[in-house]
């Protein structure tokens, strides 16, 4: 017979990288999300109009 736990808390090996290295995923997240902000700016031509 197979138990399972089930937690919702990251693992203590994850725990333990994010205090060593930074939390490389949400920095990485934040960095998408900026992109995403300069790229849908850059490609925005709404003040355009034709006269």
């Amino acid at each position: 017979m197979t138990t399972s736990t089930h937690t919702s808390s990251p693992t203590p090996i994850y725990e333990e990288l994010v205090e060593e290295h930074g939390d490389i995923l949400a920095e990485a997240r934040e960095a998408a999300e900026r992109s995403q902000l300069t790229a849908s700016q850059a490609l925005d031509w709404s003040d355009l109009r034709r006269r």
